[in-house]
């Protein structure tokens, strides 16, 4: 009947076209091909031009068709988030049904959501039509529809954005979405296409397949599960057929669901696919093309290139696969608009229609330690392997923290890991981990079994609705704060004290993880209540005392609720010392009240309670000793806990609970996350400063500059009415913003340094130059009475700071870094940190090279140093070093983040040491640099010290070129020849020495390296002038090539410069510099703004390495030249003003030719006029 329809519509006989039943068809085709639309061409042609334009457009559209016929891939990676775009195609897994969403898993553990509203048209009339209760239609929910484990395709709906920059990838399984790129016309049997069935008839099943014009008939008999058993469908249901017999030139479809036909089918080229089609889930014979470290390339149906990353390669058969073998894969992707197609090897997903074992799930959050890396892929992540010998997935992205550098080298150092399991990949069949320690110390809510009634969490208001406020706790959790749980009272207009987007403290009322159902309230007296809690009957023992609320109120008492399940009765007796005649006129749902347990019978979980009893119970806590709180005082704590700000202690003896932030451990902000890795729990911290004191929590300062100037009695402000303009006091940086720094002090006081009184110098971006926590010296300039406001000063012509402070200030640091490298190797955990421990700056050490980098810097090997990674920057290797080569650096500097040590082979460095006397001057010069230390060597003395790279705590720097970097050259002053402090090394004062103006390239310019007169450089020819040839050399700098140094032997009326092709690449050497000009910053900025480039020769004869080339000034070059000698000019430009012609005979000599020197003729003159 409905082909009849289709064929005979009602009004008549509808005219159907040869032309119209292919169109659809052509489309599909060339946009497969091609990945683009074409616009039509003009009509308006002559009739030869029109020839040629049909003969190019012809010629064009073979070429590309030949060129993107297959789709090429050169590398291998997982599937990755950046990768999906709308409309991707992907195979997923059903991993848990809810009521109105599926969460499936897709390739490399990324997780996908489909919407009720997205998985079949049918279905989705079917929910509309109950809703406006015009159906009687049984609707079938999503759990009777899918199931866990269940293979689905589906295509990438939407990917939406949240606020935080998490992306969500929203799923549709809806036939006319998955199977868009089919028309009838390309149906064919023998085809596995999915659907979703559309209606239930006497004899099967109607299946809506998404193909306009093609209506699919399911078999009763047809329907059979696993065990060759009838299949009961429902309206909705998602199924994967084969497609038995196709007629009617595709308008009707005969489909079987057969798990024996489904899995035997295998894609062929008779088919017909395209990357149009081509569909996830399909099953198809291919052959190896190629077979790289991160997996294979595979080519199948003939004309379709796809990668096969590691995880999808059977792990007993990875190492097998070679060049040319034919193996059996599975469509994992398709991505269309990138012609990107991901296949899969493993066994589970060689069964079209099949299911995935989901594995246990229980191991989701634990923490394995001792976990070692088996295999490292640079662009996906590494595989571990657990203590168990479990082998697990790490993704890139969770080998550091979210705003971390990525640090290859800091994760390759560790010979052992500790990472905590995240999830399972149905897909890969493997665990998920973190080595986030972020994730490893932080309470893991990733299921709803990890949360338990009782707890204290912290979540996000997401809604408010009119029965209760929904709130995230993680994002894999929501809680529920029903609306009489949103305070202490019930309120009218909620809205008034929650907003969206707000975070909030809630404890939990009780969780139902099969459910996933988590109950929530904020009513203070329960959030911070001391007492013992109630969450099961076991512990309501008789006399305890606990908070509850109540859930009603009837004659025969109240019933108040705790915690989970926990109930109890409150007679009428017991309700009062009054007596209470209606207790509804006293008490109300919802209301916190203070219970005593009379009696509890554990077996039939009954529970009587009283609140008159209260007065007398025996289960309060005797009172703590009080701790008397005084800013300044000297406390010593003990580590509670880690946390992500700092560090959660106990106050000795009272036990009181304080914090000591992070950026309060040390002066050196480089030093306060080395203090806070170093610091275990149970440890005992002295020599600790009360600082101020805020409800809840008490906080602390280890700053040594602050402690001192609280000790010594310095000028503190206690409150506002203290501070009077011109005092100076000691501060923290507490909040950055674009127009200043706000400064903490003592006593919870803070100030505004505008961006103006930050530096003497000019300052255009604040947080370039201070860092939260940073320790500053401020004077109050400026006061506001009535808003209790003052403005602060950081310019150091405007603050004091004590004498000797600075070397002071080096000492401390050092000795902090110090105290945690032996804190670390005292543990005993590694023996990383145990050798890193016994190395010191300026120590020889036998060792033998690794490794010589492309970049010239060079890896040793150290039987002292076997578990860290020793290297040689290239201003540190005089000369060309070869791999195994034994030799004697000295150390530099030992960096306990990235368990690197920096050494150096300069002979100034490896020679005798010549003792130093205090009160010399020597030339220094940095040699290796971070944030806050410099090492610096001492002439040609071969002693090595250690410096700060700033002189005051409030110094700034302008230009990068201020900064302490390695080669730069510093002028300084020995105090102490040697310092018990520094481990025997010199302490010395400095300045920066005077800037050398013999340099080929300016810092201001952004070089990336100098050059030397004579080396050898190889560049690209970025521009050709006709007098000079501008080059880039490797480092990214810009050299100059005289016209005259190009030419051995010049014929005269040729142009040298013309040689030369923008983008060839060149070999010269450096004979010089010239001065420049630039335009890159503004006049009254850099008023005469000039940098220097390197002046190349590219003349064979000076480019051999027995070239005897000295440097000659232009006072000399000029000598050279006599009244009447013959030259060889390069013209450089006419002036008709002054009528004559400026030529130049080599690099800075110019000359100039008069109008009447030009020729013997005067006639000639003429035609220069």
């Amino acid at each position: 009947m409905a082909s009849t329809e289709e064929d005979f519509p009602r009004g008549g006989k509808t005219k159907q076209t040869t032309e119209s039943k292919a169109e659809p068809v052509r489309r599909h085709t060339e946009v497969d091909n091609l990945f683009e639309t074409h616009e039509p061409e003009e009509s308006k042609k002559r009739k030869g031009q029109k020839e040629d334009a049909l003969k190019k457009a012809k010629r064009q559209k073979t070429s590309k068709e030949e060129a993107l016929k297959l789709n090429t891939t050169t590398s291998v990676d997982i599937l990755q988030l950046k990768s999906l775009k709308v409309g991707t195609l992907l195979l997923g897994c059903v991993k848990e049904v809810v009521d109105f969403e599926v969460t499936i898993n897709l390739p490399s553990g990324l997780l996908g959501y489909l919407n009720i509203s997205n998985i079949s048209d049918s279905y989705t009339k079917i929910l509309s039509d109950h809703l406006d209760s015009a159906s009687s239609e049984e609707i079938f929910s999503l759990s009777s529809l899918f199931s866990p484990g269940m293979l689905v395709r589906c295509v990438v709906a939407r990917l939406d954005t949240a606020k935080g920059g998490s992306v969500s990838i929203q799923l549709s399984i809806n036939p006319k979405e998955v199977n868009k790129g089919f028309s009838t016309g390309s149906l064919k049997a023998g085809l596995v296409l999915s659907g979703c069935v559309e209606s239930i008839e006497d004899h099967g099943y109607l299946v809506d397949l998404g193909i306009k014009g093609t209506k699919a008939f399911l078999p009763k008999q047809a329907a059979k599960d696993k065990t060759n058993s009838p299949k009961e469908l429902k309206v909705g249901q998602y199924v994967t057929s084969l497609l038995e017999e196709v007629k009617n030139d595709g308008r009707v479809v005969c489909l079987s669901i057969s798990p024996t036909a489904v899995a035997q089918a295998v894609a062929d080229t008779e088919h017909g696919w395209t990357l149009t089609n081509l569909l996830p889930g399909l099953v198809v014979k291919a052959q190896i093309k190629k077979v790289t470290l991160h997996g294979l390339i595979l080519e199948f149906l003939s004309s379709f290139t796809g990668l096969v990353d590691f995880m999808h390669l059977e792990p007993e058969q990875a190492s097998t696969f070679s060049e040319g073998d034919n193996v059996k894969a599975c469509v994992l992707y398709v991505e269309p608009s990138t012609r990107l197609v991901g296949l899969s090897l493993r066994s589970h997903l060689l069964q079209p229609g099949g299911d995935v074992d989901l594995v246990a799930t229980e191991r989701i959050g634990e923490v394995a330690h001792g976990c070692k890396m088996t295999a490292l892929h640079h662009l996906s992540g590494a595989m571990l392997k657990l203590p168990d010998q479990t082998v697990v997935f790490i993704h890139r992205n969770h080998m550091k923290e979210p705003r971390e550098a990525f640090n290859l080298n800091r994760v390759m150092a560790k010979p052992e890991h500790t990472c905590r399991i995240m999830d399972f990949s149905p897909m890969e069949q493997v665990h998920l981990v973190s080595l986030r320690q972020s994730v490893i110390n932080a309470p893991f809510f990733r299921r709803y079994h990890d949360i338990h009634p009782g707890q204290i969490v912290q979540g996000t208001v997401t809604s408010l609705q009119s029965h209760g406020m929904m709130v995230k706790v993680t994002d894999y959790i929501r809680g529920l704060v029903p609306r009489t749980h949103l305070s202490d009272i019930i309120l009218k207009n909620p809205e008034k004290k929650y907003t969206v987007g707000m975070t909030i403290k809630c404890r939990v009322l009780s969780v139902d993880p099969q459910e996933k159902k988590l109950t929530l309230t904020r009513k203070r007296a329960l959030v911070d209540s001391s007492l013992p809690l109630f969450l099961t009957y076991e512990d309501a023992r008789r006399g305890r005392v606990s908070h509850g609320f109540i859930v009603c109120v009837k004659d025969f008492g109240c019933i108040v609720c705790f915690y989970g399940e926990v109930k109890g009765l409150v007679p009428p007796n017991e309700l009062s010392t009054e007596p209470v005649i209606v207790p509804e006129n006293m008490f109300y749902v919802g209301q916190v009240v203070k219970a005593k347990v009379l009696n509890c019978d554990v077996e039939k979980e009954k529970l009587l309670l009283s609140f008159k009893a209260v007065a007398g119970g025996d289960a309060e806590a005797p009172p703590k000793p009080t701790f008397d709180f005084e800013v300044g005082k000297k406390v010593e704590v003990k580590v509670v806990s880690k946390v992500l700000t700092g560090l959660e202690v106990s106050i000795l003896p009272e036990e009181t609970t304080a914090l000591l932030p992070m950026m309060h451990l040390s002066d050196h902000v480089s030093n306060c996350l080395l203090l806070w890795e170093g610091l275990q729990e149970g440890d005992i911290i002295s020599n600790i400063v009360c600082l101020s004191k805020k409800k809840p929590n008490i906080t602390l300062t280890k700053k040594p500059t602050v402690k001192s100037f609280l000790e010594e009695g310095g000028v503190v402000a206690k409150e506002f009415s203290d501070i009077t303009v011109g005092v100076q006091l000691i501060g923290w940086v507490k909040n950055i913003m674009p127009y200043g720094v706000f400064v903490e002090f003592p006593y919870g006081l803070v100030g505004l340094a505008p961006k103006a009184a930050i530096s003497d110098k000019f300052i255009s971006d604040t947080g370039a130059h201070f860092q939260l926590g940073h320790t500053v010296v401020a004077k109050v300039t400026n006061l506001d009475e009535e808003k209790h406001r003052f403005l602060v000063s950081l310019k150091v012509s405007e603050v004091t700071s004590p004498e000797r402070d600075g070397q002071a200030r080096l000492i401390r640091g050092l000795q902090e870094r110090k105290a945690v490298m032996e804190m670390m190797a005292s543990r005993g955990d590694s023996d990383l940190f145990t050798q890193l421990s016994a190395v010191t700056i300026g120590q020889k050490m036998k060792m033998s090279v690794d490794e010589v980098r492309e970049d010239g810097s060079v890896t040793f090997k150290s039987d002292e140093l076997s578990a860290a990674t020793v290297l040689a920057t290239k201003d540190n290797v005089p000369s060309k070093l070869a791999t195994g080569q034994k030799c004697m650096p000295v150390i530099l500097h030992v960096d306990l983040v990235t368990s690197q040590v920096y050494v150096s082979l300069l002979t100034k460095l490896t020679g005798k040491r010549q003792e130093v006397e205090a009160g010399s001057t020597h030339t220094a010069t940095v040699h290796h640099a971070d944030r806050d230390f410099a090492v610096i060597s001492l002439g040609d003395t071969a002693q090595l010290t250690v410096i700060q790279t700033t002189n005051h705590p409030n110094e700034t720097f302008r230009f990068d070129s201020e900064k302490l970097t390695a080669g730069k050259t510093l002028t300084i002053t020995v105090t102490k020849s040697s310092c018990e402090e520094l481990e025997g090394l010199p302490l010395v004062s400095w300045e920066l020495a005077p800037p050398e103006r013999k340099r080929l390239i300016s810092d201001s310019k952004g070089s990336k390296g100098t050059y030397r007169y004579g080396d050898v450089v190889k560049g690209k020819v970025k521009k050709v002038k006709p007098t000079c040839v501008l080059v880039t050399l490797e480092d990214g700098s810009t050299g100059c090539v005289h016209v005259s140094e190009i030419q051995e032997v010049v014929c005269v009326g040729t142009f040298p410069t013309s040689l030369l092709k923008i983008g060839s690449e060149v070999t010269a050497r450096v004979i010089g510099g010239r001065e420049g000009n630039s335009h890159r910053f503004l006049p009254f900025s850099h008023p005469n703004f000039t940098y220097s480039m390197p002046e190349l020769t590219l003349l064979p004869s000076k480019l051999k390495e027995d070239a005897d080339i000295k440097p000659v000034k232009t006072k000399e070059k000029l000598k050279r030249y006599q009244v009447g000698d013959d030259v060889i000019c390069f013209v450089s430009k006419y002036f008709p003003t002054r009528k004559c012609l400026e030529v130049t005979t080599g690099p800075s000599v110019t000359g100039t030719v008069e109008q009447l020197a030009m020729t013997s003729d005067p006639k000639v003159c003429f035609i220069y006029t």
